[in-house]
């Protein structure tokens, strides 16, 4: 079974999704080998499957789940006897409220790097 991961790619090998790599490094820690698709801001027609036009998508043989969070929580419930990625009784919710918080701090600072994005990937 191959684990699809599609990930944001700009020009050449550039990944530079936040989003994206907390799906890499949550299946990086519960060990699940998996694959990288680049999709392009131009290329979303690989998406369209996922019912939307955002990354992370993992394809988990079949199984399509999108957005970071849910993403780790469906690993979380699929491979239970890989490592955890929400230890302990409250371990969810600050993983939550960390989730949370990072996604505030990439609103706010959008708007300092947009324009640096834009001109690198021309």
């Amino acid at each position: 079974m191959t684990r699809l991961l599609y990930d944001l790619c700009a020009t050449g090998d550039q990944r530079f999704s936040p989003y994206c790599w907390r799906a890499k490094l949550a299946l990086r820690h519960k060990g699940l080998d998996y694959e990288t698709v680049p999709v392009r801001f131009s290329d979303k027609h690989k998406i369209a499957f996922s019912g939307q036009d955002k990354m992370p998508v993992l394809d988990d043989g079949g199984t399509v789940v999108f957005d970071s969070f849910a993403i780790a929580e469906y690993l979380e419930a699929a491979y239970p006897e890989a490592p955890s990625l929400f230890p302990g009784a409250n371990g969810r919710q600050l993983a939550r409220m960390t989730n949370d918080w990072a996604d505030g701090i990439h609103r706010e600072l959008l708007s300092f790097v947009v324009y640096d994005i834009y001109g690198r990937l021309q």
